[in-house]
């Protein structure tokens, strides 16, 4: 685990004009591994969910919980997280992202 990672939530916030805004509280920080990961592809070429890194940190219970609703910031990069894995017994946690929109 060698690099710091940050993972923020997004909050939707509601101005007194009545606009919704989105505000980003941070979850946690913490060290993590990160894996290149490419796309998958069906037989009929198209491509099915294109998934461009994999985190694996120490587990986390608020980031288990709050799993889809997370940002996750390296760097200066900001990735949407897909999906967050239980691996173990309550040990480490994958977390799935692809670049932010």
């Amino acid at each position: 685990m060698d690099r710091r990672i940050s993972l923020f939530d997004k909050n939707p916030l509601r101005s007194d004009s009545g606009a919704e805004k989105r505000s980003e509280v941070l979850v946690t920080s913490a060290w993590a591994y990160m894996q290149e990961v490419s796309g998958s592809e069906d037989t009929d070429g198209k491509i099915k969910h294109l998934v461009n890194r994999t985190y694996t940190i120490r587990f986390n219970a608020i980031v288990k919980e709050k799993s889809n609703s997370l940002v996750l910031m390296d760097d200066s990069m900001r990735y949407e997280v897909i999906h967050v894995i239980e691996i173990g017994r309550r040990e480490h946690l994958e977390i799935r992202v692809k670049a932010y929109e």
